[in-house]
């Protein structure tokens, strides 16, 4: 899973870790009690003192106060304006939480509930923005962290860490596996058993997290993880 590298050429990068999964309808007790999982891990790897909606609301209380934190995202139609109108039925919950470490800032948006999959775009999601608080302040450790941490928690189709020129080049968006210097893969999406160059290959979760050196270039992670994905015959997450 690590490398031998501690500070990582991605930390300088905006790098985030990006999940999606196919699913339909998650009650949003189910979305509240997954959060909070997650940024229980969060909290400990990243030494978080508290978590914030984007408007200042703490994420806090019991698991009937988070839930009605989420019923409060729902996702509304547009009066116009800075206005925002009635929740839409059906289209599921989204908001922003955010903390503040000693050496990183944590910001994940998580967008589920719907009552669809998404058929070109998947409309359940989160992405992990891993925020530096200073130069080479994000170490391999870091990202690992994040990695098992939304791995275990959430058990998405896929998730990848990447940062701006990993996604440039390798430019998988919407259903697609993700191309990063680490790629996880549900076993229920496919196996991993065949590694190009020098990735590595862990189980975790119900899964197989793919890993690149952490001083690697752009170039030659999106070199390598994508000849891994055709060589084990994956290209997106079923839906």
């Amino acid at each position: 899973m690590s490398t031998a590298v501690t500070t990582p050429v991605w930390g300088s990068e905006r790098a985030n870790v990006r999940a999606i999964w196919s699913a339909a309808g998650e009650p949003a007790e189910w979305i509240a009690a997954r959060t909070d999982a997650m940024l229980h891990k969060l909290q400990s790897a990243f030494g978080v003192s508290d978590w914030r909606l984007t408007g200042g609301q703490p994420w806090a209380g019991s698991p009937d106060a988070l839930t009605q934190i989420v019923l409060g995202h729902a996702i509304c139609e547009l009066d116009g304006g800075d206005e925002t109108g009635d929740p839409i039925p059906g289209e599921g919950y989204a908001f922003t939480v955010s903390g503040v470490g000693s050496r990183v800032a944590p910001r994940v948006r998580v967008a589920a509930g719907n009552a669809v999959a998404g058929r070109r775009l998947p409309t359940h999601n989160l992405v992990l923005e891993l925020r530096e608080m200073y130069p080479g302040a994000l170490t391999t450790a870091d990202g690992d962290a994040a990695c098992v941490a939304l791995a275990e928690v959430w058990q998405p189709g896929m998730l990848v860490l990447s940062d701006d020129p990993v996604r440039q080049l390798a430019r998988r968006g919407n259903w697609k596996i993700g191309v990063g210097y680490r790629t996880w893969i549900s076993n229920e999406v496919g196996e991993i058993n065949h590694l190009v160059d020098l990735l590595t290959a862990t189980e975790l979760a119900g899964g197989t997290l793919i890993s690149a050196p952490d001083d690697w270039p752009a170039s030659r992670v999106v070199e390598a993880v994508t000849a891994t994905l055709r060589e084990n015959g994956l290209d997106e997450v079923p839906h």
